[in-house]
């Protein structure tokens, strides 16, 4: 309901006003009259209404006087005049003052019903106006404040309530006690059913701050404090939060432990992390806190001794061979083991991948001369990543892409043109020409040209292409990373070009693929 009051010297008016006003159905409620401009400003600074109507004849303080008062307190209630004279320096009063309605009396409801509304709108107007720009200043502010959470190390100064511009922040940092939660973003799939993903989190406690992890892709930062200091109250608001998340979604979250001041909130955020990364690797869903138990996660081990893959030296000798179906079933039983298994923490799975990653790129670089990581990237996933499906996702691929690259060694891989398709599916992200591929297997280009297209049942430049084509669209689909960083990891330096190249062979741009594809 909107909240108006009358200014009149006649009181007749304004009971008239009033049941004209109840008769029209609109969301008005009545909290009092004047009989001048000097009460009328008593009241107004009393009441904070949202629409004032007031006569412009009026004794002790007149209209014109009330609406310079009005306008020099920056009052954001909307005014209506209200008067029976249609005196030219009158008009301009009202004109010059802005307000929302000017009639004359004697006025019919429509009039008046044209007045209101039209306060109404501006009121909304102007509440939609503020609420964007609140929460546009907030989310700039989140930016500075999460990128200060997220750092490495507590040397920096802690942030204080002044230096942020949006009142929440500020009202956030002047608690007493504080809690942070690290949730892994599920996936469209994983939303249990009747979940809207633009419901959740969307009527957050007072005190409670949601907002993306500033570097890693699909985590989820939610902080809460409160005034109470030493009384669980923060946890307690944190927990009803992911009670809440977990209705709607599978929930992967870490909760740290409470802190009494903003200085330990880093350190709040990096122990929630660290249990994110201690949780075992199969589980999929579960919300897990800091505990007095809580111990510093391993590798499994037995009687001390580290933890060892029996099939490593299996796994490299496909790798060597480059018998890819096999390279990949035997990772993908390694990470079956693990997931079996609780004593397999992700970080532990990090490690044992981190060990085959090494061993990998040695034994390759020092078997074939080649270098398995050299688009992939491993070593930062190995690092950053806390989605332990996605982990897995992407360490296969790596396996995929290091088999790829292996020269063709055996009878499995006779043929010229399979081994120069096999070069092109190894060096597709570099500046490849005919020309160039045709010298490295000491052929003339154009006997080249003509072989591989008996052969492969299409030219090279059209195969070269394709699979350029179809690495761009799995690496839109399976990372975060730029179309700009695609383009070249795909061996196109021109990235209006690659977007050419990519919508006459798909129909689509790269950006459009991406957003079709994932349901973004």
């Amino acid at each position: 309901m909107y909240r108006y009051v009358i200014i009149d010297d006649e009181a007749l008016i304004r009971k008239a006003i009033v049941k004209q006003i109840s008769s029209l159905g609109l969301p008005l409620a009545w909290v009092g009259e004047a009989e001048d401009g000097e009460e009328g400003l008593a009241l107004v600074e009393r009441e904070r209404p949202d629409i004032m109507l007031t006569d412009m004849r009026m004794p002790v303080m007149d209209g014109v006087s009330f609406l310079q008062a009005v306008t020099d307190r920056r009052s954001e209630a909307q005014l209506i005049v209200v008067s029976g004279y249609s005196d030219f320096e009158y008009t301009r009063e009202a004109i010059t003052s802005s307000v929302a309605g000017y009639i004359l009396k004697p006025f019919d409801n429509e009039e008046l019903r044209q007045a209101l509304a039209k306060a109404i709108d501006r009121i909304e107007q102007t509440k939609l106006s503020r609420k964007n720009a609140m929460e546009i200043e907030l989310e700039l502010d989140l930016v500075r404040f999460s990128a200060w959470l997220c750092r490495q190390s507590d040397e920096d100064v802690s942030p204080r309530p002044e230096s942020y511009s949006s009142e929440p922040l500020r009202a956030f940092l002047s608690a007493g006690s504080f809690v942070v939660a690290v949730l892994l973003e599920p996936s469209v799939s994983e939303k249990k059913t009747g979940a809207n993903e633009s419901e959740d989190f969307k009527m957050l406690p007072d005190g409670c701050l949601r907002f993306p992890h500033p570097d890693i892709p699909g985590v989820t930062l939610l902080v809460c404090s409160d005034a109470l200091t030493g009384r669980q109250a923060a946890t307690a608001k944190i927990n009803a939060c992911l009670a809440e998340y977990s209705r709607r979604a599978e929930t992967i979250a870490a909760v740290s432990g409470e802190c009494n001041s903003v200085q330990g909130l880093p350190r709040a955020y990096r122990s929630a992390l660290s249990l994110l990364e201690a949780r075992p690797f199969g589980r999929m869903t579960g919300v897990h806190r800091m505990s007095s138990n809580s111990g510093s996660p391993g590798e499994p081990a037995e009687n001390g001794v580290e933890w060892r893959w029996p099939h490593m030296e299996d796994f490299l000798y496909e790798m060597e061979e480059g018998n890819e179906a096999q390279a990949v079933r035997l990772a993908a039983d390694l990470f079956s083991t693990c997931r079996l298994d609780e004593s397999f923490t992700l970080q532990a799975v990090k490690r044992i991948c981190r060990t085959l990653y090494h061993r990998i790129v040695e034994h390759l670089g020092s078997v074939h001369r080649i270098s398995p990581d050299a688009r992939l990237e491993m070593l930062p996933l190995l690092s950053h990543e806390i989605d332990a499906e996605a982990f897995e996702r992407h360490f296969l691929q790596f396996v995929r892409d290091a088999v790829g690259q292996v020269p063709g060694r055996t009878a499995k891989a006779a043929g010229l043109s399979q081994q120069i398709k096999q070069y092109i599916d190894r060096h597709y992200a570099h500046q490849l020409t005919l020309e160039e591929v045709a010298d490295r297997f000491f052929l003339h280009p154009v006997y080249l040209s003509v072989m591989f297209k008996e052969k492969m049942g299409e030219t090279f430049q059209d195969y070269l292409r394709r699979i350029r084509i179809e690495r761009a669209k799995h690496l839109l689909l399976t990372t975060k990373y730029r179309i700009d960083r695609i383009s070249v990891m795909t061996g196109y330096e021109n990235t209006k070009y690659f977007y050419k190249v990519f919508k006459k062979e798909t129909g689509y741009t790269p950006t459009d693929y991406r957003q079709q594809q994932l349901g973004e």
